[in-house]
């Protein structure tokens, strides 16, 4: 049975080719650099943007501008050979194969399928979520193997109960080849899995047993009902290709001349062959669907090429000191440490120390020399903003009066007033994203100098931007 599938989505990676519309149906709304863009990769993308976002609508002429720079992206991927790469290959050819399935097989049986498949799962109780140390065992282990495997997970095994449920993690970082934490559903698992795992309480963990693939110490961590249809159409749809079958089956019967009730495997192949062949011509939102969709890889490939993701140290140290002022907080913050003392000769003391100190190493010379016999100081150490502190306010900020502490009256405070930080890593994450996107907008500019943008303005008029969100 799966022998259809696996056939077909073979076929639909060779005969599914990437036919262009006639030019009376299909206007050219843009070039790029000699690259011919149609009108209907532009509705299509409006489409999509549409559908997806909440915000009012982008005018149609800006839309019309980042489509370029997208396209922009597009061809420099391609130059750079990026559209050659077997990765690109390999998820394009997937992502083609699976999407030409919905469309050659019948949506209500389908359907039918994946809730009779649901309902299974539903009645067989929740889903769970494991962890676990596993040993990997090949198919054709020795006896010799298989005793060691067994003796050293036996070994594993009793040192984490002597260590108790809260190292489990760490013994799966040193012993386990799997160290996912995941949820399981009780259909897709072997009996061997079901009946040990489903029996556990969460938070406890099984004794080592086995399974084809292996020997497994499970912990599990939590039990969940169930999630509704929806949520789960999409991973039952590629964990059932009986579904998928059934469904295909149908199809190939409505679709053939004979109208069979009872097609072979070869004649339902043959129908679905003809059909897919015939996909491109017959729909546009199919033909429209896969190009957006390399277009989008090729784009995300070549940003990802010219903008590396985690730049270097010494490149974010160099843009965060060009634009400090951005980073700058809404008012002044004191960094610096609080100290009440015990006493004025304590205080003193105190101050005169940390002085010759740099700041990291504050806190563990109070706790080492200071307070080694009695708490002769109480510190707190970080960065303060107006009404964090209040004794940073008193003395600092110059706002309201700190609550006394009976024992600690000596005050000293060591530190700076500082209009921002002092280091991009205390921003990174904005640092780094503020980086990205002046990288971008310079390549952006360097591709439109190289590359002629032409936008035909009567055609992009054409497009009825508002009535495809209806």
């Amino acid at each position: 049975m799966r022998n259809i599938i696996r056939h077909l989505l073979g076929l639909l990676a060779c005969l599914c080719p990437m036919l262009a519309l006639s030019a009376k149906d299909d206007p050219v709304l843009m070039r790029i650099g000699g690259h011919e863009v149609p009108l209907s990769e532009f509705e299509y993308a409006c489409r999509r943007t549409l559908r997806t976002s909440t915000a009012d609508p982008v005018p149609l002429k800006e839309l019309a501008r980042s489509y370029a720079d997208f396209q922009l992206k597009v061809q420099a991927a391609r130059r750079a050979g990026l559209d050659t790469l077997p990765d690109f290959r390999h998820r394009l050819e997937t992502y083609r194969a699976r999407l030409s399935l919905t469309y050659l097989t019948d949506s209500a049986t389908l359907d039918r399928a994946l809730h009779r498949r649901y309902s299974r799962l539903a009645a067989r109780g929740p889903r769970v979520q494991v962890r676990q140390i596993f040993c990997r065992l090949p198919q054709n282990a020795t006896g010799e193997s298989l005793r060691e495997a067994t003796a050293r997970m036996d070994s594993i095994y009793k040192a984490l109960c002597q260590a108790g449920p809260d190292s489990f993690d760490s013994f799966v970082e040193r012993y386990s080849d799997d160290k996912a934490v995941r949820w399981l559903l009780r259909l897709d698992e072997t009996a061997e899995f079901e009946d040990s795992v489903w029996a556990m309480k969460p938070g406890t963990f099984s004794r080592p047993f086995f399974t084809p693939r292996g020997l497994h110490i499970v912990k599990l961590l939590q039990q969940q009902a169930v999630p509704p249809f929806e949520a789960m159409r999409d991973s039952l749809l590629q964990a059932c290709p009986e579904c998928l079958e059934e469904a295909a089956r149908k199809q190939a019967s409505l679709l053939s001349a004979t109208r069979q009730t009872a097609l072979t495997d070869k004649q339902v192949r043959e129908v679905l062959a003809t059909e897919c062949s015939r996909l491109e011509y017959r729909e546009a939102d199919f033909r429209l669907a896969v190009q957006a969709y390399a277009d989008s890889l090729l784009a995300l490939a070549a940003t990802k090429r010219e903008i590396p993701a985690h730049p270097d140290s010494t490149t974010l140290q160099h843009y965060f000191g060009r634009h400090h002022d951005r980073y700058d907080w809404d008012m002044p913050r004191y960094r610096g440490i609080v100290l009440l003392c015990s006493s004025r000769r304590v205080a003193k003391r105190a101050r005169k120390m940390l002085k010759h100190l740099p700041a990291q190493d504050w806190l563990d010379a109070i706790r080492l020399l200071l307070n080694k016999e009695d708490t002769l100081v109480l510190a707190h150490q970080g960065t303060f903003a107006p009404g964090q502190d209040a004794w940073v306010d008193e003395h600092i900020f110059k706002q309201g009066k700190a609550p006394e502490r009976p024992g600690y009256e000596h005050v000293v405070l060591l530190g700076r007033k500082l209009k921002g930080p002092e280091n991009y890593r205390e921003v990174e994450q904005t640092v780094v994203s503020d980086w990205q996107i002046a990288s971008e907008s310079r390549w952006l500019s360097a591709l439109r100098n190289a590359n002629k943008v032409e936008i035909n303005q009567e055609v992009l008029k054409t497009v009825n931007y508002h009535r495809n969100k209806r």
